[in-house]
């Protein structure tokens, strides 16, 4: 990696003084939310989508806060590694 005497990441255009890794980003496009869960329209406008999703950190959560242009809902995404759910009793 070379960095700038700035600490600005040559190779990723990054300031790395400040905490953006590239490997956040990859994340993050990995991630995010594309369709809308409530109508399946997309959300981002390089699909086509007229949303976004923006996403943020709660202790060891990722969460994507998320605006749908094409119905006007809204409403946060949690990431989970593990979902525990439970059956009604019969």
């Amino acid at each position: 990696m070379s960095t700038s005497p700035r600490g600005i990441d040559q190779s990723f255009g990054l300031d790395v003084g400040r905490g953006y890794f590239p490997a956040d980003a990859d994340s993050h496009r990995r991630d995010a939310p594309r369709f809308c869960p409530s109508c399946a329209a997309a959300l981002a406008l390089a699909d086509g989508g007229r949303g976004l999703a923006v996403e943020y950190w709660v202790a060891g959560d990722r969460v994507f806060a998320c605006y749908c242009g094409a119905c006007d809902w809204s409403g946060d995404i949690v990431l989970s590694e593990r979902v525990t759910g439970h059956e009604a009793a019969e």
